[in-house]
């Protein structure tokens, strides 16, 4: 089963991220994959492909590394991964504790370490994703997007996170379906 760590964006989070969405001009949006609002989180760790036997183990090993979750973040600028005529991704950036986030994803590498053996990875940036930009635009069109993305203003919302939780990914026709495995607080 294919799985990630994350915090749930709260529903004004959502409601933010949907605004930014429906705002964009309709000639960007045609060259983007929206994220569907109720499926926004910050991932903790991406874990990809486990076996269904090694989920107890993982579970075990989170539950004794990821408490307690209690951290003070908000709502950043908008900004996209890759440089502007490789623009592969909008996201919106996340603020407050990040020394406490940080610690957080630190935990989960520890968590997914233990239980399978796999590395922490290098580098982390909290955010919400909110569009994957499509095969096939141009690299004019991504120069465009990633200017674009830099002039989002977006309010400092704050929300106190206080669980994480460890999400199965279902891949098939259609946007992804997620599905909360366990949860950490």
């Amino acid at each position: 089963m294919r799985l990630f760590v994350a915090i749930a964006a709260p529903p004004s989070w959502r409601d933010h991220g949907e605004g930014i969405q429906q705002a964009l001009p309709e000639r960007r949006r045609r060259t983007l994959r929206f994220v569907h609002p109720d499926e926004m989180h910050i991932t903790l760790r991406f874990i990809g492909e486990v076996e269904d036997a090694e989920v107890p183990a993982l579970r075990d090993a989170l539950a004794q590394h990821l408490p307690p979750v209690d951290i003070e973040l908000r709502l950043g600028r908008v900004g996209t991964f890759g440089g502007p005529a490789r623009t592969s991704v909008m996201w919106l950036g996340i603020e407050g504790d990040l020394d406490g986030l940080g610690a957080l994803h630190r935990r989960t590498d520890d968590a997914v370490g233990e239980a399978l053996g796999l590395i922490a990875e290098e580098s982390y940036t909290p955010h919400l994703t909110l569009a994957r930009v499509r095969n096939r635009v141009t690299a004019e069109e991504r120069r465009a997007i990633a200017d674009l993305a830099r002039g989002i203003q977006v309010p400092p919302e704050p929300f106190q996170a206080r669980e994480a939780i460890l999400v199965r990914s279902h891949l098939g026709d259609g946007r992804p379906r997620y599905e909360t495995l366990a949860t950490y607080r």
